[in-house]
């Protein structure tokens, strides 16, 4: 497959695609149904499988179109990065808008679990790929030797938080790289901080000239990591790193028997991938909790950060409810509609009460039902913690398939979304693709959240 990724998204009138090889194909549409959409987006996109042997998004995701009234926000998606090797998978990806109002992925590509300890040191690569045209078509424009990348924007420079592959822990390092080129060369690295740091690309805050992001401290070990706040001084160069603090850890406190059941109590438990935002000037941390290993789903764990400019705290405050959760969210704050929105995994089937899963097969993985990642959801919520539902993003229809992981970014009046997604990959965990996926006019979709005054 050539850099340059074919389109697989359809618009509501006549469009022409290349094929493969470069056969060209007419669709029309009779207005905007979306079924009938979703079934010309499939006919013209099966022309462009080619190399890739998929079709349309929903012929990937093994949907039928005619089964279900409901359809996804965003289910057509264009890929931005395809993995074919079996020994490895894309790991969390992270997106961002430029300046110049293009977009950037971040890719990471790591050894699968057999592999991880012998090759993720030499074999992890981050992949960096642009797109000049709204999400429609990639281009590979760097690849860098990291385990994992978080990329953000700072007066125009694009910079990129990373994470080496680590040999006694899985990750060592917090590293920071700097772009002046929108991504196609990158700075030598300088390391922040040392030790065994890793998030993939959550919630960031910035504000009066700090940069607030959060990582998992995997010195504590993989089960037991505890999240820990990076803030960064951006009146200077924030490529010093004198200019960034690192607060103290929150090893997992331990969940209460009483959110569990007795069924699963030999599983276990653990919180990771840290959010940051700011609710009404109060700095926060939202965390994905895995409770029993996601037999109890949609419980996060939230924190609370403390900031005097010399000394950053951070504490444990509470578990709470948050739809999805049980895996990997990311929460943004949009200054128009004065509200938080977030990409989350909806579970099905949360105790595994229906057979799904079956011994050796696809999706047979031994875990708990929770653990499943079909559905990637919207929200929206006024105060980070109560949380109301947009829609349906994307749907996968086997239990072997995915789209998680997500990161949206706001471009214009749409969200511009990326997925780690399992298309045709050996499950659900390690997937095969990064697919990029729009949803339109997101701000509509939004009820009114703030009451009216009493007595008008």
């Amino acid at each position: 497959m050539d850099d340059v990724t074919r389109q697989r998204t359809l618009p509501e009138t006549s469009q022409t695609f290349a094929g493969a090889k470069g056969e060209a194909c007419a669709v029309t549409l009779n207005g905007p149904n979306p079924l009938r959409t979703l079934l010309a987006g499939a006919c013209a996109v099966l022309l462009l499988s080619g190399g890739l042997g998929i079709g349309s998004a929903a012929e990937a995701a093994g949907l039928d179109a005619a089964a279900s009234p409901a359809t996804p926000l965003a289910q057509h998606y264009t890929v931005i990065h395809h993995n074919p090797d079996r020994e490895s998978y894309v790991e969390g990806p992270g997106l961002v808008r430029l300046d110049d109002g293009g977009l950037l992925a971040v890719v990471p590509v790591v050894p699968r679990s057999e592999w991880s300890q012998a090759r993720r040191v030499e074999h992890s690569r981050t992949h960096i790929v642009r797109s000049l045209d709204a999400g429609q078509t990639w281009r590979a424009v760097a690849q860098l030797p990291y385990y994992s990348g978080v990329p953000w924007v700072h007066r125009g420079i694009l910079y990129l938080f990373a994470m080496k592959g680590g040999t006694e822990f899985r990750n060592d390092d917090l590293l920071l790289l700097r772009s002046r080129d929108g991504g196609n060369s990158w700075s030598d690295p300088v390391t922040l901080f040392k030790g065994h740091f890793w998030n993939c690309h959550t919630g960031m805050v910035v504000r009066d000239r700090r940069l607030y992001w959060a990582v998992d401290d995997l010195s504590f070990g993989m089960l037991y990591r505890g999240p820990r706040i990076v803030a960064g001084d951006l009146s200077h160069d924030p490529m010093d790193p004198r200019s960034w603090r690192l607060s103290n850890p929150v090893p997992f406190p331990g969940l209460p028997e009483s959110l569990t059941s007795a069924k699963f109590a030999d599983r276990t438990s653990q919180y990771l991938e840290p959010n940051v935002i700011d609710v009404h000037g109060q700095l926060r941390v939202l965390m994905t909790v895995k409770a029993k290993r996601q037999s109890t789903t949609g419980l996060a764990a939230v924190l609370d950060v403390n900031d005097d400019g010399r000394e950053l705290r951070l504490k444990f405050t509470q578990f709470h409810p948050v739809p999805g959760g049980q895996l990997k969210f990311c929460v943004i704050w949009d200054e128009v509609s004065r509200l938080f929105w977030a990409t989350t995994n909806l579970a099905a089937d949360g105790q595994g009460a229906f057979d799904w899963r079956p011994a050796g097969g696809p999706g047979g993985d031994g875990r708990v039902g929770g653990n499943d990642r079909p559905f990637l959801m919207l929200f929206y919520s006024l105060d980070g913690l109560n949380w109301f539902q947009a829609g349906c993003v994307a749907q996968a229809g086997k239990i072997s398939q995915s789209f998680m992981y997500a990161k949206p970014v706001i471009d214009g009046d749409d969200l511009a979304i990326i997925s780690r997604s399992s298309l045709k990959a050996p499950n659900h965990h390690d997937a095969d693709f990064a697919t990029f996926h729009r949803v339109r006019d997101f701000r509509r979709l939004a009820l009114t959240l703030v009451p009216e005054p009493e007595g008008q």
